[in-house]
C-alpha cells in the first residue's frame, strides 16, 4: 500500500507555509475520517494524560467508562496510576485469562492495595469486552518489581511497605516495551477483533527518578524507550494489515510543536495545549 499524508494540525487563523512546516503526517496514525460517535463505547487508562481525555470525551458526550466511577474496574477507579506498559498487559490477561499475579501489586495513589477478587475480574471484563474504542496512554519506563518473582508493579512501593531485599528497581528497555504492547495488542483483538486501538504517549516528563542521573536525562531515556516500542509495534502490525490501530502524537505536539506548552511547574501541558490536543483529536477521530 502506497504512503499517503494526512493532515493532522488545523489551520490556524494568518497560518503561513514556513509556520507549518512541522506538520504532523502519517499513514496509519491519525485517521482521515473522524469515525468515533457517541454510541461507541470508549475505554481510556493509562498514564494521568489518560484523565484528560476522559474529561474530554464525557465533557463531549460520548460514552467513556472511565468517568462512571460505579463501575468497581481499576481501570476505571485507578485507571490513570496504570502508567507503565507491563501495568497495562497485567490488566488486559487478568481480565480475558483470569492470570492472576502472585503477590500484591496493584496500589491506588493512596497506597491503598488492590485486591483479586473475582468480581473486579469481571467487571473488568465487561468493560473490555463492551470496548468500541481503546485508548491506551503510556506514560513511563521506570517501574519497580518484587525480586523473587520479577513481577512489575502499577507504582513506586508504598514507604511502608518497602523492603529493599524484596524490591528492586529498574527500568524497561523498548523490547520489553514492545513484548507488553504486543501482548495487549494481541489481547484486544483474541478478544475484541472490531475494536479500534488508540495508542498514545503521555506528555507529562518525569516528576523524580531512582536512576543515578538528572531526572531530565532519565525522563528523556523513558519516554525514548516507549516510543521506540509504539513504533516498533507500528511498523510490525503495519497499517495494511490493521487499518483500527493508531497512534496519536500527543507528546510530539507538546515536545516538538506548541510553544510554551507547559506550566510552571513545567510537567503538565497548559489548559490551552491540552484543549489544543484534544481539538485536534476531535478533527481526526470524533463525529
Amino acid at each position: 500500500m502506497p504512503w499517503r499524508d494526512h493532515q493532522l494540525l488545523p489551520r490556524q487563523e494568518g497560518d503561513r507555509p514556513a509556520r507549518r512546516r512541522r506538520r504532523i503526517y502519517r499513514q496509519g496514525l491519525v485517521s482521515g475520517c473522524p469515525f468515533i460517535t457517541r454510541e461507541h463505547y470508549i475505554t481510556a487508562f493509562g498514564s494521568c494524560f489518560a484523565s484528560e481525555v476522559t474529561k474530554y470525551l464525557y465533557r463531549e458526550g460520548y460514552q467513556v467508562f472511565g468517568r462512571d466511577m460505579k463501575l468497581n474496574s481499576y481501570v476505571v477507579r485507578s485507571g490513570e496510576g496504570i502508567v507503565n506498559s507491563a501495568a497495562i498487559r497485567q490488566q488486559f490477561e487478568w481480565a480475558f485469562e483470569g492470570k492472576t499475579p502472585k503477590i500484591e501489586l496493584w496500589h491506588d495513589k493512596e497506597g491503598v492495595p488492590g485486591d483479586y477478587s473475582d468480581e473486579v475480574r469481571q467487571a473488568t471484563r465487561a468493560i473490555f469486552e463492551k470496548s468500541d474504542i481503546f485508548i491506551l496512554t503510556l506514560g513511563l519506563s521506570e517501574v519497580w518489581y518484587d525480586k523473587s518473582t520479577g513481577e512489575i508493579f502499577w507504582r513506586a512501593i508504598p514507604k511502608r511497605d518497602f523492603d529493599p531485599e524484596r524490591h528492586g528497581f529498574r527500568v524497561l528497555g523498548a523490547v520489553e516495551n514492545l513484548d507488553n504492547l504486543r501482548r495487549t495488542y494481541q489481547l484486544i483483538r483474541a478478544h475484541r477483533p472490531d475494536a479500534t486501538v488508540i495508542m498514545t504517549l503521555s506528555p507529562v516528563p518525569l516528576a523524580a527518578t531512582f536512576r543515578p542521573v538528572s531526572c531530565i536525562t532519565a525522563s528523556a531515556v523513558s519516554k525514548a524507550s516507549l516510543r521506540v516500542a509504539i513504533d516498533e509495534l507500528m511498523r510490525e502490525v503495519g497499517p495494511s494489515a490493521d487499518s483500527k490501530l493508531y497512534y496519536f502524537p500527543s507528546y510530539e505536539m507538546v515536545t516538538s510543536f506548541l510553544p510554551n506548552p507547559m506550566k510552571d511547574d513545567f510537567r503538565h501541558p497548559t489548559e490551552e495545549s491540552v484543549e489544543f490536543i484534544m481539538q485536534t483529536f476531535k478533527r481526526n477521530f470524533l463525529r
